[in-house]
């Protein structure tokens, strides 16, 4: 768990996120799967949503493991 503290929580949604993006379009264009088109207009508030969570997520344990938090002394 000490490992995942310290690991940029938003970061790593982000770059999921754009990982996800990339292989939807390797697929639809490269090897011409049939995929529903993406909807960029429902896509990009969740990608922010996403992003806002894991930086408060990532903010909050360092909170915690520095005693400033809910579960600090």
């Amino acid at each position: 768990m000490d490992r995942l503290r310290r690991l940029d929580v938003g970061a790593l949604i982000l770059g999921v996120l754009i990982l996800e993006v990339g292989i939807y379009y390797l697929l639809v264009n490269t090897f011409g799967f049939e995929l529903p088109d993406l909807d960029w207009d429902m896509i990009w508030p969740i990608a922010v949503i996403a992003l806002g969570l894991g930086i408060l997520w990532g903010a909050w344990n360092r909170m915690s493991t520095h005693g400033h938090g809910p579960t600090g002394a």
